[in-house]
Order: structure tokens, then sequence, then C-alpha cells
């Protein structure tokens, strides 16, 4: 069953595991884009895998917010771990 993510902090929490986790933003029409995502501790650093075009990010925290719409989706409410 999906877990809604709440807060940035707790989708570190989810994807502090080796090889990250499976995510996916609601988009409009109920359509999703799944992300796998793995938070690294050490380095500070989301990497983002998108499973719809297979294309790879690494990103720090700001540019989450301000490159991605992943942060926009967990403040609406729209964005969970598979």
């Amino acid at each position: 069953m999906p877990t809604k993510v709440s807060s940035v902090e707790e989708l570190k929490e989810m994807a502090t595991v080796e090889g990250g986790a499976l995510f996916y933003m609601v988009l409009k029409y109920g359509l999703k884009s799944t992300k796998r995502i793995e938070w690294d501790p050490e380095s500070k650093s989301f990497c983002i895998l998108n499973q719809i075009d297979d294309t790879h990010e690494d990103l720090t925290e700001q540019e989450l917010a301000a490159e991605t719409n992943i942060v926009k989706a967990i403040r609406k409410g729209a964005f969970f771990k598979e």
C-alpha cells in the first residue's frame, strides 16, 4: 500500500536505502510519474532515476526544490512511496 510522503525529511528517511526506493507523483487525469530515489547522507544529495525516460539526476536538497516538482507535490499531498 502506498505511503504519502509528508516532508522532505521524511523523503530522506524513506530513500536512505541501498539502491533507493520507488516513489511516484500523482499528475492530472490520474497519471503518475514514477521515480527511484536514493538519499546519500554523506554527500547530502538525492540520486533520482526518472522511470518514464530513464534520465538520471544527482541533486542537493536546494536543487530538488528549485529544479523538480517533487517538493511541490509533497506539499500538495501528491507524492507517495510505493
